[in-house]
This record gives C-alpha cells, sequence and structure tokens, in this order.
C-alpha cells in the first residue's frame, strides 16, 4: 500500500512590517529578511539545507555569493545566519529548504513586499500565522503568478 503524500499547503503576508515602539524612539516599519524568517523556523530549520533562485538580474553581490555557496548539496542553516544575504533585502528569489534531500519548505520573497511559504508541512504555517497574523492563504493560481 502506497501513502498518499500530504498536500502543498501555502501561505503569503506582507513582508514589510510596523513595528512597536522602543526604548529609543517612535514606532517605525521594519522589512522581514530571510535571517528572521530562518529564526522563526527554530529548531526545524535548523536540520536544513538552503538552496537560492534569485531572479534580480543585478543581485547584491551578497546574494551572487549565497547563490554561488548554496549551488550542489546547498547551505545549511546556521551557515546561511552567519552570511551577509539573509539580512538583507532582496527583491525577488526563492529559498529552498531541504531535508535529507527533500524538498521541505519554500520561502518566496516577492517584488519585496510579500512572502509567500510553500510546505506540505502545516507545522511551519502555523508558526508563521502565529508571527504574522496577517499571512493568508494562498492558492496554486497565485503561486504561479508570483514566479
Amino acid at each position: 500500500m502506497t501513502e498518499t503524500p500530504p498536500p502543498v499547503r501555502m501561505l503569503t503576508f506582507a513582508a514589510w512590517r510596523d513595528s512597536a515602539p522602543h526604548a529609543a524612539g517612535a514606532a517605525g516599519r521594519h522589512y522581514v529578511t530571510l535571517a528572521e524568517l530562518l529564526v522563526r523556523l527554530g529548531g526545524y530549520g535548523l536540520g536544513l539545507t538552503w538552496k537560492a533562485l534569485l531572479f534580480d538580474e543585478q543581485p547584491h553581490p551578497a546574494f551572487a555569493r549565497m547563490v554561488r555557496e548554496a549551488a550542489g548539496a546547498g547551505i545549511p542553516t546556521l551557515e546561511l545566519l552567519a552570511m551577509e544575504a539573509p539580512h538583507l533585502q532582496a527583491v525577488d528569489a526563492d529559498f529552498e529548504g531541504y531535508a535529507g534531500g527533500e524538498l521541505k519548505v519554500t520561502l518566496r520573497e516577492f517584488d519585496s513586499s510579500s512572502w509567500d511559504v510553500r510546505t506540505t508541512d502545516p507545522w511551519i504555517l502555523s508558526e508563521l500565522r502565529r508571527h504574522y497574523p496577517d499571512a493568508r492563504p494562498l492558492t496554486a493560481d497565485e503561486w504561479d503568478a508570483t514566479n
């Protein structure tokens, strides 16, 4: 008997967030970076290796380095977090997280305006909804339109 693979689920949320007021000043806005999302994945994300696909023709040199180093087997999460690129704003990119050669999650930075997430793991979506309450389901057609 063969098992039915779990369904692919997707969501989207705004990349620009309102910041809470802090001791040094007023509230503002901040951009959700890849580094922030990797931290949100916690221990789950630590076991993943990452590949990066950038669709921007003129990426920041840090992103070009990340793409080169992610070619092949990919970059472990902690090594990726130590790089400059995950802390910068990209324009259009896919970051694919693998465990044992199996794709577990795709984090898509779309037009510097949203993050789109595709996975078969409901925990990932639940965790991201907890941190980004504006997250909403994304259809396959919407996913395809952002590529």
